[in-house]
Order: C-alpha cells, then structure tokens, then sequence
C-alpha cells in the first residue's frame, strides 16, 4: 500500500520545507497630508497657471447629442485541453498547450500518486460541454487564467485554490498548473493538498452512495 511519503515523493515534494528570507521593512508614511503639501509646493508656478488656464478655455461637451452606439464584440471561448480518468472519477482542464517532457513526466507523477490511469488528452473550445459530456465526479482544473475563466472570476489562483467549488453539480478544486509547478517547486505541496481535499471529496461521496 503507498504511504503517504510514497505519494509526496512521487510528486517530488521531499523535502519540502525551505527556509525563506525575511521580507525587507517597507517604510510608512506616516502623514500623508505633509508629503502632498511638499509635493504641491514644488510644482512651478507657471505651470499651475497652464493648467488654470487651459481648463477655463476648454470647450464644453454638448450632452443633447446622442452618443455612438457601440456594438459588442462576441468573445469567443479558448480552446483547452482536458484529461480524463479511466475510472471516470476525474477530469483534468488545462491550458492548451503541448507538455513539455518535464511537464509531462510531472502530472504522470500526479496521476501515479492519485493511483489512477488517464484517456488521451482531447482538446475544446467549449469546455463547459465537454464537461457535462465526460460526467467526471471531480473536475481539477490547473492554471489562474484556466480557473478564472471556468468559474467566471476575476480572483488570483491564490484564493481559488483551497477550496471546494461547485459548478453545474459538479465538484471543482482549482489549482496551479504544471508550467508554474517547473518554476516554483515550492508549490508542489500546495498542489498536493489541493489533490488530497478532491481525494477526501471522492471518498466522501462513496461513502454517501453506499
């Protein structure tokens, strides 16, 4: 049976702990209205009377002419590329875009660690339906741009991940993908946690449909 360390070192996460820098101070301005009024008092004075002056000779807008009327442009959906699982429990979403060889090599790792083997990659450019098509229990969708597009959100990966979310029934967890994983190891563990809390998630809906 895998261990836990079995799984961690499948991803590459031993050891895992890295001893950070401090953060430099940061210097506070302490009163705000002393700077502006410093900075106001530099400005020349000629300059002041360009703007006074260009302000009072600026011609007004006639607001009873009707403005043009823009026509929206359709935003068309990128393609992406999604992975599923052969016991139909998961469904990858990522960026479409060749694996490297290490990008590669990692999410087998990832797909190793979670015991599970994969479909060939398919590609969509509406991901949405390929979702209700493939009927994954688990949606794990990596990448910021990836995940804000899926959920319709304007948030960082950072505060997406960690987090259960629900879309169209289904059960999504989003995480960073595996470019940024090359460039900052250090995320790995981050990327394991979020796995586990999708793991706890299947494991949970066995025992609620047994």
């Amino acid at each position: 049976m895998m261990t836990r360390e079995d799984m961690m070192r499948e991803l590459e996460l031993l050891p895992v702990w890295q001893s950070r820098a401090l953060a430099p101070e940061v210097a506070v301005i302490k009163d705000v209205s002393r700077v502006l009024t410093q900075q106001a008092v530099e400005l020349k004075p000629d300059l002041e009377v360009h703007v006074v002056e260009a302000a009072a000779n600026a011609p007004l807008a006639n607001v009873d002419e009707p403005s043009e009327t823009l026509t929206p442009v359709p935003i068309e959906s990128p393609t992406l590329t999604y992975i599923a699982s052969e016991n139909g429990e998961y469904l990858f979403v990522l960026p479409n875009a060749a694996m490297s060889a290490e990008e590669l090599q990692l999410f087998q790792n990832i797909c190793k660690a979670l015991r599970i083997k994969t479909k060939p990659a398919e590609t969509s450019s509406d991901i949405l339906a390929s979702i209700n098509e493939v009927q994954a229990k688990l949606l794990v969708v990596m990448g910021e741009a990836v995940a804000q597009m899926i959920l319709e959100s304007a948030e960082p990966i950072a505060y997406l991940r960690d987090r259960l979310h629900q879309l169209n029934g289904f059960t999504l967890i989003a995480t960073y993908d595996l470019a940024h994983l090359l460039q900052n190891p250090v995320d790995k563990a981050k990327v394991w946690r979020d796995l586990c809390m999708g793991l706890q998630t299947l494991q949970d809906l066995k025992v609620t449909n047994s």
